[in-house]
């Protein structure tokens, strides 16, 4: 580069004096005003007459070392790795000239920050929530410097503080930016009582009243004695019952003693059972300690309910009256209460007859009818099986066995009916009576026009001849079977021509085959 030739007079004279003038070559502020480009702003006018304060001759690396050695606090951040000359990538990588110009006079502004621009993440405060619309002179004073503004919540918080400093300084471990009343990150588990249950949707005020945050004790009763049901009969210890989850709902396990809760039991409230100090009384385990009053057998069958009754359904006994009692329910016996048929005590043996119990309902009033049985069924007392009437004193046979049983049997009462068969078929009776009363002794129940008497070996007058195809009546003339004459002369007396000259023993000459014909017999 050519000097212009204007400035070698300059230099001349400038060199001759500091040459020449011993008094001027010591002093700096002669070379200060005559090297110095401009006036340092306010900050820095103190070292206007010392430039080895800000520069080091012919190494202008050195400055920013200058710089930092005079601003030992933003040495101190840059070394942390904090504060905005650290976060910057601008402010952390450039000279500090490049933002801090100096020599343009006392009242230029050598930190050209501009508020509405900045960016607050890069400095160590990142805006969130609500600061992030709080404006600058919010938090930044007046006559402070921005660095020298707190970051901590409580130095700007402590006068709405409504704990009143009982709960330290650390504001954020309750308090999140976006709503200063509304407590959000603060973990409960961290301290010696983790919030489960129920208690994980209570404000903070419902355990902390009046701001006391410090308790004795952390058991149940310390907050929940004013509503303690129990007043207090079970001791303290409420979580051997209760639960965090659902005060109300019981959580003790039943099963660890040696009366598990089954069926109905398990909804039960605790007192019905427990009247006093859980610690102190032990229920009795027998149902009548507790359903006495509900006994409707008035403790006529015992003590022993569990025999008949379980916890699910009281009024309904699952008692296997087959296999206990070798009596099995059937039919409309099934759908009967125990006392209908039990109205004492269970242990009093009752009778499996049916007329036990339905006697009353008898309509047949017969003491050799008590088999119950033989004819009904349990289905219903009128559905009647096949009675087999063989197990009778009349067998039923021939056109018996077809007949309706009313035929015979004009009543209920069935052993009234007579077997005698005159007393049925008297009506039907041709003999009228007059070969008596034993009809059986020809006729068979197959029919009535049917008969089989066997006059040869039923009596002592053999038929043969022309007396085996005579009619009974041409002999028995209606005084009975037996009123009959025993010789030929009594039936044939009016035909003898010899007039009872020979005597009455007709056979010693005419035979059966026809009285006209002759045979001797010696």
């Amino acid at each position: 580069m050519r000097i212009p030739p204007v400035i070698f007079p300059v230099l001349a004279i400038v060199a001759s004096l500091l040459a020449g003038a011993p008094s001027l070559a010591g002093d700096l502020s002669l070379k200060s005003m005559i090297l110095m480009p401009g006036p340092l702003a306010k900050a820095h006018a103190k070292e206007e007459k010392n430039c080895e304060a800000c520069h080091s001759s012919f190494d202008k690396s050195a400055q920013d070392s200058l710089c930092l050695a005079c601003h030992e606090d933003i040495a101190a951040d840059r070394k942390a790795q904090q504060g905005f000359h650290s976060r910057s990538d601008l402010a952390s990588s450039a000279s500090c000239k490049s933002c801090h110009t100096d020599h343009k006079g006392r009242d230029y502004n050598i930190v050209p920050l501009d508020q509405d621009i900045f960016d607050h993440a890069s400095a160590d405060f990142s805006l969130s929530g609500k600061h992030a619309s709080t404006p600058c002179e919010g938090c930044h004073k007046a006559g402070t410097r921005f660095r020298e503004t707190p970051g901590e919540c409580h130095a700007c918080h402590k006068e709405q503080d409504p704990h009143r400093g009982g709960l330290g300084s650390e504001c954020s471990n309750c308090h999140a930016p976006d709503d200063w009343n509304k407590p959000a990150a603060f973990d409960h588990g961290k301290t010696d009582f983790a919030l489960k249950g129920g208690h994980e949707k209570l404000v903070c005020a419902s355990c902390h009243a009046g701001e006391k945050y410090s308790f004795e004790s952390t058991e149940c009763v310390s907050c929940h004695q004013l509503r303690d049901v129990h007043l207090g009969r079970y001791g303290k210890d409420c979580a051997q019952c209760h639960s965090e989850d659902d005060w109300t709902r019981q959580a003790f396990d039943h099963s660890t003693t040696d009366f598990p809760l089954t069926g109905s039991h398990r909804d039960t409230a605790c007192k019905s059972c427990h009247f006093g100090d859980l610690r102190e009384r032990t229920p009795s385990k027998a149902c009548a300690s507790c359903h006495a009053g509900s006994d409707v057998h008035a403790g006529r069958h015992g003590q022993a309910c569990e025999t008949c009754h379980n916890t699910s359904d009281w009024k309904k006994a699952p008692f296997d009256h087959g296999k206990k009692a070798n009596w099995p329910l059937t039919g409309k016996h099934r759908d009967l209460s125990c006392l209908q048929c039990h109205r004492g005590s269970l242990e009093d043996k009752l009778s499996g007859e049916c007329d036990s119990c339905h006697r009353a309902a008898d309509v047949h009033r017969s003491g050799d009818m008590r088999d119950c049985g033989l004819c009904h069924r349990t289905s219903g007392w009128a559905d009647t099986s096949g009675f087999d009437h063989e197990l009778t004193r009349f067998p039923l046979e021939g056109m018996h066995a077809t007949a309706a049983c009313e035929s015979c049997h004009d009543s209920d009462q069935f052993h009234l009916a007579k077997s005698a068969c005159m007393d049925c078929h008297g009506g039907d009776d041709t003999h009228e009576s007059g070969l008596g009363a034993q009809c059986e002794s020809c006729h068979t129940p197959n029919g009535w026009a049917l008969w089989n008497f066997n006059h040869d070996t039923a009596t002592d007058f053999s038929l043969d001849g022309a007396h085996a195809d005579l009619t009974c009546a041409s002999c028995h003339h209606g005084n009975g079977a037996d009123d009959v004459a025993g010789d030929c002369a009594g039936c044939h007396g009016g035909d003898d021509r010899h007039d009872g000259g020979f005597g009455r023993a007709c056979g010693r000459c005419h035979t059966t085959k026809s009285f006209g014909e002759i045979q001797w017999h010696k």
